[in-house]
């Protein structure tokens, strides 16, 4: 460890109660985590070699704290973006990860023009994101084989940004699940596209492996053969959250047209028509029984799986007596000296460096 290098970790700006406050970034665009993942994959890419390559590049952001440096941190005028969009709290509220998660990282009582300028941080974020790809795939186009490179870009999970009374992700509103997944390769794939069909990222690996000439899906569809009208693309997408056999787990299963969300804590359902309501304010489970009872045997059928079987009580999925969920903050000092609270006593908190 180097602990005259504990300083760099806040960099991106401090956790805990300003988790969702927004802050200035330190560094120049120039000396950022993101430029510096994009140089590297800059060097790496300009490397004169004729064999194939496989490359992987990560960034954090955009993610709170907000803090993108400058200019990104005043492209977007808060004044121009959009309120956070919400229904009904009891709708929006009925997966209590929502409500716990605001209360854990403070902002459980964020205002609308606060909400705005996070949002505006956010959106600055990902344009500083996004000039960094343009650095990678700039480095892309310079080489030879260019037109044979397969790129894919895509992201783990959104955040809700205020949508639904929500912030931070951990639910299956379309604010936090549904994320971008872009493929551009010149040689192969048609340009300037958008598709429907239901993608996730368990379609990697064989996205990958298919490319490369040896085919292996695991739990992936074959996505190149989809858009080339040679495989079937999947009717239905499962997504599990939490530990099967707990009342913390919750399966969404969604074609098209439905979505239909269980929750296991209190054995609740919700079920929005999104291509009526892709805003998902309304919840149709009480309206369109045919449809949820469809759409629940698909989520029993899913969980009828190895690792997953707990999920089920006989043929029905597991429900528990409905109880409130305990809350409590988190708290994330020196994260890298797992410090995560507050003393006992002021004084302790000079100890451990020294002072």
């Amino acid at each position: 460890e180097h602990p005259e290098f504990d300083f760099v970790e806040m960099l991106r700006g401090e956790r805990t109660e300003m988790y969702y406050m927004p802050q200035a970034r330190p560094l120049p665009r120039e000396l950022t985590t993101e430029r510096w993942a994009a140089d590297r994959a800059v060097e790496q890419i300009a490397i004169a070699d004729d064999r194939p390559y496989f490359g992987f590049i990560s960034f954090v952001g955009p993610h709170p704290p907000l803090a993108p440096p400058r200019p990104f941190n005043r492209m977007y005028d808060p004044d121009r973006m959009p309120n956070p969009i919400r229904g009904e709290p009891a709708t929006d509220h009925m997966d209590e990860q929502i409500p716990w998660m605001n209360y854990a990282i403070w902002a459980e009582e964020i205002s609308d023009p606060h909400a705005r300028v996070l949002k505006a941080r956010y959106y600055g974020e990902i344009s500083h994101i996004d000039a960094c790809l343009g650095r990678i795939l700039d480095a892309v186009e310079a080489r030879p084989d260019a037109a044979n490179t397969l790129i894919c870009f895509f992201s783990d999970h959104g955040d809700h940004l205020g949508d639904h009374h929500a912030w931070q992700k951990e639910s299956f509103f379309e604010a936090a699940c549904h994320i971008p997944f872009i493929l551009s390769w010149p040689a192969r794939l048609p340009t300037d596209e958008r598709r429907q069909e239901l993608v996730c990222l368990t379609d990697l690996f064989g996205l990958a492996t298919t490319a490369a000439g040896q085919p292996d899906l695991r739990d992936g569809v074959d996505l190149l053969g989809i858009i080339a009208g040679q495989a079937r693309p999947r009717e239905m997408l499962i997504g599990y959250y939490g530990e099967p056999g707990t009342p913390l787990f919750k399966i969404m299963v969604r074609d098209e047209e439905w979505k239909y969300i269980y929750i296991a804590n209190g054995g609740r359902e919700q079920l929005f028509n999104l291509s009526d309501d892709p805003l998902e304010l309304h919840n149709r489970a009480g309206e369109r029984p045919q449809v949820r009872r469809k759409m629940y045997a698909q989520a029993v059928a899913a969980c009828n799986h190895p690792g997953v079987a707990d999920a089920l009580d006989g043929d029905l999925l597991r429900a528990f007596d409905y109880r409130p969920r305990q809350r409590e903050r988190i708290y994330q000092f020196d994260r890298s000296r797992g410090i995560t609270g507050f003393p006992h006593h002021p004084q302790e908190v000079l100890t451990p460096h020294g002072l």
